[in-house]
Formats: C-alpha cells, sequence, structure tokens
C-alpha cells in the first residue's frame, strides 16, 4: 500500500482530532494538521501541526488571513487528501484553496442549528458549499446524517464513519483503587459521573440538583465532574450550587481529565451521565459502554440510535427529579449494570471499534486518490 499525505484541517488541541490523525500516523502515512487552534507539543508527541491563526485584529479579519493562509499552505505541501474537521471558520478556507480530493466531517455544533451553528447571516451558504464541493462527506450518526442531507444535494456523498473507540484501552475491569483514593472516594460509595465539557450547554447542573433526591435514596453516592475547556463562571456557580444545596461533600470536581485517565473513570464509575441540550452521537457515550458503566442520557433523538431504555442504558427525562429517579436505578437495580455491560460492550465491538471505523475511512482515502484496489 502506497503511503499518503493526509492534511487534517480543524482543532489540534482536540484529542478527537488528535486520536484521528495519530491512527493514519501509525500506518505509516505522512500527517499534517493545519489548525487555528494549536495543540501543546506534550499533547502532540510526533505528530506535525501548522498554526495559521492571527492573533491581532478583529476576528473576522483573522479568519479571512488564516483561509488565506490555509490555501497557500495546501499549495505547498500538495497533499493527496484534504480532510476538513469542524466545517466552520478555518474550513471555510477550502472553498478559497479550491483543493481536491477534499473530505468534510461535521462534528456538530457547526451543523446543528440549535447548538448555534447558523449565527451569522453567512455561515450557512458557506457551510452548504463546502458540503457541495466535497468529494465525501462523513458523518457518525444518523441523525446528523439527516441533517446534513438537508443542507446539500441528494448527489453529495454522504456515508456513515464514526470516530470509533480504542478497546484495547477502553475495557472493563481495569484497576481504579488509586483512583478513589486520590480523590477521596470511599470504597463503598457509588460513583455518578458526569464527563461531558464544563460548560453551561451540558447541564452540570441539572445533574447536582438531581443529587439530593439520590441521595434520599442512596446516601453513599458521589458526583464526580469534569472541567475540560472549563467556563469558569460556570464551574463556581456548580460549586456555589452544591454548597447551597448542602451536596458539597458528595460531589469531586476533578479537573481537566488527561484523556489516558478516562478509561479509570469510567471503569470507577456505576453511572455515566449525559444530560446536554442538544448533542452529535458523542464518542464519551461510546467508550462509557466499552467500559461497562450505565449509559444515562437524556431524552435526544441522536441518543436514541444507541440507548434502549431498560435494556443497555436509562432515558431520563429534563427535570431533577425525572434525572434523580433514573440515576437512583442504575445504582441499585440488582444486576443491571452487569447485563447493561454485556450489551454494551458487544454493542461497541459491532459499531464503534477505531480500527473498524478508521480501516473504513482509510480505504475511502485511497479510493479518492485513486488506488483502491478493486
Amino acid at each position: 500500500m502506497r503511503r499518503l499525505h493526509l492534511c487534517f484541517v480543524g482543532p489540534a488541541n482536540s484529542v478527537s482530532l488528535r486520536r484521528w490523525v495519530e491512527w493514519f500516523a501509525a500506518r505509516g502515512h505522512e500527517t499534517t494538521i493545519l489548525t487555528v487552534e494549536p495543540a501543546s507539543q506534550l499533547e502532540l508527541g510526533k505528530l506535525r501541526q501548522i498554526v495559521l491563526g492571527v492573533h491581532r485584529g478583529p476576528a473576522k479579519f483573522g479568519r479571512l488571513v488564516s483561509a488565506g493562509r490555509l490555501a497557500l499552505a495546501l499549495r505547498r505541501l500538495k497533499p493527496d487528501i484534504v480532510h476538513a474537521h469542524y466545517v466552520r471558520g478555518l474550513a471555510w478556507g477550502l472553498l478559497l484553496a479550491r483543493w481536491r480530493p477534499y473530505v468534510v466531517t461535521p462534528w456538530g455544533s457547526d451543523v446543528l442549528e440549535e447548538q448555534g451553528a447558523f449565527r451569522e447571516w453567512y455561515s450557512r451558504r458557506l457551510i452548504r458549499a463546502l458540503f457541495v464541493g466535497a468529494d465525501l462527506v462523513t458523518v457518525h450518526s444518523t441523525y446528523l446524517e439527516t441533517r446534513v442531507r438537508s443542507l446539500v444535494p441528494q448527489s453529495t456523498r454522504v456515508t456513515r464513519i464514526g470516530w470509533g473507540v480504542d478497546l484495547t484501552r477502553f475495557r472493563p475491569d481495569l484497576k481504579v483503587q488509586l483512583l478513589r483514593r486520590q480523590w477521596g472516594i470511599d470504597e463503598d460509595q457509588l460513583v455518578i459521573f458526569s464527563p461531558r465539557l464544563a460548560q453551561r450547554f451540558y447541564n452540570h447542573d441539572l445533574v447536582i440538583c438531581a443529587l439530593p433526591a439520590v441521595l434520599e435514596k442512596v446516601p453513599k453516592t458521589i458526583v464526580v465532574v469534569t472541567e475540560q475547556f472549563a467556563d469558569q463562571a460556570y464551574l463556581r456557580e456548580l460549586k456555589n450550587l452544591s454548597e447551597e444545596l448542602g451536596v458539597a461533600e458528595h460531589v469531586r470536581f476533578v479537573g481537566a481529565v488527561p484523556y489516558d485517565e478516562m478509561p479509570l473513570w469510567y471503569n470507577l464509575a456505576d453511572a455515566v451521565v449525559m444530560v446536554p441540550r442538544s448533542d452529535g452521537m458523542p464518542n464519551t457515550l461510546l467508550e462509557a459502554m466499552a467500559c461497562g458503566a450505565v449509559p444515562v442520557v437524556g431524552r435526544l433523538p441522536q441518543y436514541a440510535e444507541l440507548i434502549r431504555h431498560g435494556e443497555n442504558g436509562l432515558v431520563a427525562g429534563d427535570e431533577p427529579g425525572q434525572l434523580a429517579q433514573a440515576l437512583v436505578t442504575a445504582l441499585l437495580e440488582p444486576g443491571l449494570k452487569e447485563s447493561m455491560a454485556r450489551i454494551n460492550r458487544s454493542l461497541v465491538w459491532d459499531l464503534g471499534d477505531q480500527d473498524k471505523e478508521m480501516g473504513r475511512m482509510e480505504q475511502e482515502y485511497l479510493r479518492l486518490a485513486g488506488l483502491a484496489m478493486g
């Protein structure tokens, strides 16, 4: 197999993008990330990034300059394939670059109107043009595919390829005693893990508001909140809320958890809760399922693609009392965690194995480069 030169356009500071790029770098392909949101050298490891951002002047001016820099970088690098992740901002520079072939992958908030995707008057037109010009559009959920297809002609090629889960890393039966000692969580305490970004959109406050009712039924319960990409004002509100409700000793704010530690937190968790206002199809859900925690999710159509209430997860309403009821069930129902873990591990093997998903993506890259077999 010939080695390809792959250029990825997107936020290098996102572990999701870096995981994608790392897989292809490990396969021997030459990879470059073109970004205005750079990763630290520690995060990058051996990956290569080229930073195209502008730090002076108005934001819209900086966006135009970055788009021009993207076009120049592609002409210099001459990649076999360009793949844009997240179809706003820098990705719009592909329209100026006129480089082919290119692939685009929306993440969710870039195409979901309820998440502010089209807040500028021009953004819908640019996103649609990016999709129409693409040689391939990949999506990671049926819901997202439906939303993308509403923006593009029927002739646009859209296919389902997920992020995938590294099943050698995200697995059950990992040792978590050190994590318990580090964060003062006793062996007999049950853990509710709220892993999404520490921003208002993800409704961690709803989880904390549900906690008093949970503690009435399950007194030995701890809620763990991560602080990735934290909105500091919102974090202060969450801490104040836990004090006002008298549950502060049952809440742990554990900072920005390194990606390598996430499998341990999922193993420690008895329930993993996700109740945002909207969503794409979060890989955190698949990772939690692979590790055996009980998923407790909001009533969103995206989640219904994976979670069947009472069979492999619990679907909760958007009121604290309704969420508390689902969490109590997750913590107390005999045999529930074990039965759901068996179903979910098998489901992730079938639908979310990273090697399978990235292997399909590699075949698409080879096809676009004119190198596919058969």
